[in-house]
């Protein structure tokens, strides 16, 4: 497969910096011709103009999902609530909504010979990607290495892909700025998924520290003036981490 060279200056990216997108991995469904999509927020860092490395925790859907499958999208969004969508999941079902919603999906066709994949003897696969965005980068996971790093949560290990670009396609002029409220949306969302993980690590002092940021980020939201969507993300966010208080 032919790798392609992605323009990055057009999209107002910098190399190695990091900058947060969507990220679409898949799974094979029960019935071994189903696309199963899993969309969660990432970080990724555009290495040269052929290679992006992305760094999930490995027990995450994402990790097994490019272990297994190996074909990611890459999404650039402009609208923090499909953040909110896609970060604040899965926590318990009936409660809240446990995966991204279907209805913001489309398909990019790959085709190559794709019998290793689950043993499926396929000419080509529909590799997902979100609708809504404006710009997205398809690529193949090569390489995979532990890392260990350190953040607010201590040392943590991840899974670090090296991936190979494949395709792009811009959809939409988009070189958007969060304005404050949708900065702090973001904030918080990160913040939301961080307080998930103090809790299952059952440090308190931690959970309740991230816990009194969060409250602090949403009362200042409220004074940025009426954003819809980012009300709208603050509201998953609120229900999520009532959820964690329980």
């Amino acid at each position: 497969m032919l790798l392609m060279r992605v323009n990055y200056e057009e999209l107002g990216l910098n190399l190695n910096h990091l900058y947060e997108i969507l990220a679409t991995t898949f799974s094979i469904g029960k019935l071994k011709n189903k696309i199963v999509p899993n969309t969660a927020c990432m970080g990724i860092r555009l290495i040269n103009d052929t290679t992006i490395k992305i760094t999930p925790y490995p027990d995450t859907t994402t990790s097994k999902n490019l272990k297994a499958n190996r074909y990611i999208s890459i999404n650039f969004i402009d609208d923090i609530y499909l953040y909110a969508l896609a970060a604040l999941k899965n926590l318990k079902p009936n409660l809240l909504f446990i995966e991204f919603p279907s209805k913001y999906y489309n398909y990019y066709v790959i085709t190559e010979e794709l019998s290793q994949i689950n043993n499926l003897n396929l000419k080509y696969i529909s590799v997902p990607f979100i609708d809504k965005a404006w710009a997205v980068i398809f690529c193949k996971a090569i390489e995979e290495q532990k890392v260990i790093k350190k953040n607010s949560l201590g040392e943590v290990k991840l899974s670090e892909f090296k991936l190979d670009i494949i395709s792009f396609k811009k959809y939409k002029e988009s070189f958007k700025l969060f304005n404050r409220a949708e900065n702090l949306a973001l904030e918080i969302i990160l913040l939301a998924t961080r307080l998930k993980v103090a809790k299952e690590k059952n440090d308190l002092l931690l959970f309740h520290k991230i816990h009194e940021k969060i409250i602090n980020h949403i009362e200042n939201v409220a004074r940025f003036g009426k954003n819809e969507r980012a009300l709208k993300a603050i509201e998953i966010a609120r229900n999520y981490i009532n959820l964690l208080m329980d």
